[in-house]
């Protein structure tokens, strides 16, 4: 991930309707870090659109009744035989309106069967931001055009070389676009990843990063407390700041364990749709904070 300087936008919200009358699309993923990734993309298309969350096969059939959904997300790789399978042709035969996006992280095991049953379109994990809400916006027919949204030049904001240690690739796809969303971040980063612990030291010594994100959402209390001794011990490359982030809460032996060692903790475990824009500018502030005490300020 290269660097990228940010300029603040602010994109133009439709006005208001009522909870029944907004727009649905329902993500279908057994894995709730990746339906909150895939809600900080869609955030942007502003409060018309509600989104809708299925874990399985069941939750999916049953949401697609009640909602009948413009939109659906769908892992086709869910628990169970065929269970994304079953899902897309369901909607093929029975919800007409419905657009279909696949997001796969076993492209060549499903491509063959998918493109037989038909869908909108088909991408393969990991997916960025931009390019999936621009195909969102295409299936239900809305489009942003770029000189609508007027630009504010920032002339004093906080910036930073980020090392944001993330075996997950579609997490880290989530975490940068926070960093590069204008609604929750105001920053000037650079961003690397390294998904191998054992290579922290050399990526540290080739970049030497100001802040250092450790994602809880791969790693043990023990190992994430590891990883923080390793960075805080390599002398004139210690980082300014060290944070520990995720979507899980931890018991007071580990959050004591963090103060001891100056590291913050984030949490960004909430699933509601109102709130989660809050938990993810949390993280995004806590970034421009540190900047801000470290004199890393333009």
């Amino acid at each position: 991930m290269s660097g990228w300087i940010k300029e603040k936008k602010h994109t133009p919200k439709l006005k208001g309707r009522k909870m029944a009358d907004k727009r649905k699309i329902l993500v279908v993923d057994d894995e709730p870090a990746i339906t909150v990734m895939i809600s900080v993309f869609l955030n942007h298309l502003g409060r018309d659109y509600e989104m809708l969350r299925a874990f399985d096969k069941e939750k999916a059939l049953e949401l697609l009744k009640l909602h009948n959904p413009e939109v659906v997300l769908l892992d086709i790789d869910l628990h169970g035989i065929n269970s994304g399978l079953q899902i897309l042709n369901a909607i093929n035969q029975d919800y007409k309106r419905t657009k279909t996006i696949i997001i796969t992280g076993r492209a060549k095991d499903y491509k063959d069967q998918i493109h037989k049953i038909g869908c909108f379109y088909f991408f393969e994990k990991p997916v960025g931001g931009k390019e999936l809400t621009d195909k969102i916006q295409e299936a239900l027919g809305v489009r942003t055009v770029a000189s609508d949204l007027p630009q504010e030049i920032l002339t004093k904001t906080p910036y930073a070389k980020l090392l944001c240690v993330e075996p997950h690739p579609s997490l880290f796809a989530y975490l940068c676009s926070i960093l590069d969303s204008a609604e929750l971040s105001e920053g000037q980063y650079t961003v690397k990843v390294t998904a191998d612990v054992a290579s922290i030291l050399k990526v540290m010594s080739e970049y030497n990063p100001d802040i250092v994100l450790i994602s809880d959402c791969s790693m043990e209390d023990d190992h994430i407390l590891e990883v923080i001794d390793i960075v805080n011990g390599v002398g004139n490359l210690k980082p300014k700041a060290v944070v520990v982030h995720g979507l899980f809460e931890r018991d007071n032996d580990f959050e004591k364990a963090l103060k001891e060692k100056g590291a913050y903790h984030c949490i960004q475990n909430v699933m509601d749709n109102e709130q989660i824009l809050k938990m993810n500018k949390k993280l995004a502030n806590c970034i421009a904070q540190i900047c801000n005490k470290n004199g890393l300020v333009r």
